[in-house]
């Protein structure tokens, strides 16, 4: 067997938001939020990772896949240990295995880490360069984008990392069908104002130009996680869904004029803010603002006008909204549903399927 550490390898891909060259100082490679990811192409007849995790309650959890297909899924080792990838595969053809975290960062969690050190093949086998792909696509969500619910059964309802799988989400499925690499910045029960109980710390937003600062332990720190992003050139397309915890924590800061009320208001005001934010780091993206998978009432009309008022004062004809079809019109058995009363599979692909023929639209327009 060969080893290689991390750093040693030239032929790898990582997606996700991370450290310039996604190689920390310790020469480790480190995923950070949900979805984030290791590629690698390769000929050989098996692939080992040393992977390492660190938490306080809520374990991290890995997919694997070899050419786009799962293959396992498991709990991330405490101490480093050799963890098989795939085995016995035909050593004359290519294969590109990524290892997804499914699990997203969890602020408070000073332990929170998931490293993978080094790669081993066999002695026959070879690292070949990754294919390029077609674009790249930045995701910015809640919990639809974090995965969870897409493991387990519709009556678990414990808010457990076993259920939150990244590997599965509508972006992952829409970044496969445009060959694009994806980036995504997301977390359960978190909004553009203010999360699902109205805590005003809860934003996505905070955190937007930072590589993953809801991880502030010091040992974290010292991985990168509040270090300024380096966007490089930015995405193709940046594609939100955001709105859906500030619709439930609405009432909690509801001043008795609903909508048009403050807490309508600084809605309006902060989407417009946002956008300005996300255009200042992708400046040649279509941006692509979608709700609806979760039913919504007070939120998407007031998305919807900071998005008018933004394009109205900038001329930025580039930021689009799209509603999705919702999961009480697609799910129709329990085997479709997700656990937590979140979208299950099939929601997440008919998303991704409304945005492929969305952006499909606007490309050759």
């Amino acid at each position: 067997m060969k080893s290689y550490k991390m750093n040693e390898l030239k032929n790898i891909r990582l997606l996700g938001r991370n450290v310039p060259g996604g190689i920390c100082g310790d020469g480790a490679a480190r995923l950070f939020w949900a979805a984030s990811a290791i590629e690698v192409n390769l000929k050989a007849r098996e692939l080992w990772a040393e992977i390492s995790s660190d938490y306080d309650v809520h374990e991290i959890w890995l997919a694997v896949e070899v050419n786009g297909s799962q293959t396992a899924r498991f709990i991330a080792p405490k101490s480093p240990t050799w963890v098989c990838l795939a085995h016995n595969l035909n050593p004359e053809k290519e294969n590109l295995i990524s290892v997804i975290k499914d699990t997203q960062p969890m602020p408070g969690d000073n332990m929170h880490e998931l490293k993978i050190s080094g790669l081993r093949l066999d002695d026959d086998g070879e690292f070949l360069p990754v294919k390029a792909r077609s674009c790249k696509i930045e995701f910015i969500g809640d919990s639809l984008t974090s995965g969870e619910g897409l493991a387990g059964a519709p009556d678990e309802m414990d808010w457990i990392s076993q259920w939150m799988c990244g590997s599965k989400t509508y972006a992952v499925q829409l970044a496969k069908k445009m060959n694009a690499d994806w980036t995504c910045i997301s977390q359960s029960g978190w909004g553009l104002c203010w999360g699902w109980d109205g805590d005003l710390n809860s934003r996505i937003p905070l955190h937007y130009e930072k590589i993953c600062s809801v991880l502030t332990g010091e040992h974290q720190k010292e991985t990168g996680t509040c270090d300024n992003l380096d966007y490089g050139d930015g995405a193709d397309y940046v594609v939100l869904n955001l709105g859906t915890n500030d619709n439930g924590g609405f009432k909690i800061h509801d001043d008795g004029n609903g909508a048009s009320g403050k807490a309508g208001q600084t809605i309006v005001s902060a989407a417009k803010q946002f956008l300005h934010d996300i255009r200042r780091h992708n400046p040649r993206a279509k941006i692509i603002w979608s709700w609806g998978l979760l039913v919504l009432d007070v939120v998407p009309p007031l998305i919807q006008k900071g998005i008018d008022e933004y394009i109205a004062e900038t001329n930025d004809r580039n930021v689009y909204s799209l509603e999705l079809e919702p999961m009480t019109m697609i799910e129709k058995t329990d085997e479709d549903k997700g656990s937590r009363e979140h979208p299950g599979y099939i929601s997440h692909k008919r998303a991704a399927e409304q945005l492929a023929a969305f952006i499909s639209r606007l490309t050759h327009a």
